[in-house]
């Protein structure tokens, strides 16, 4: 019993982890992407709601990379604000997992 729960808890983490890498490989090209289009005069840009759905759903860590490497959006305070605190989220979400995963074996040991 407590291999099958630690086997599952594994799992869980192990797909945590893609779906995050997934999700911030899309959010880093969209940041690109949209600087990209920010360069060109009269060019339709990515709406930031889609870039912070794309933070939301696991992308944050993507997004932060591109907006270092592309220096985007780095200096807009208002969606600045909207991204730290779904980084915040995120970063806290993950902290307990692992917390979590830590203290499986203590509590079926």
């Amino acid at each position: 019993m407590p291999g099958d729960v630690l086997g599952v808890a594994a799992l869980l983490l192990r797909l945590l982890l893609a779906w995050q890498v997934v999700w911030g490989l899309v959010a880093f090209v969209a940041m690109w992407r949209d600087k990209g289009l920010a360069s060109e005069a009269g060019r339709t840009r990515i709406p930031e709601r889609q870039l912070h759905a794309l933070e939301a759903w696991g992308g944050w860590l993507g997004s932060w990379l591109g907006q270092r490497v592309f220096r985007h959006k780095t200096r807009k305070v208002a969606y600045q604000r909207v991204f730290r605190r779904i980084a915040l989220v995120w970063a806290l979400a993950d902290v307990v997992i692992v917390a979590g995963l830590i203290l499986l074996p203590l509590i079926f040991n």
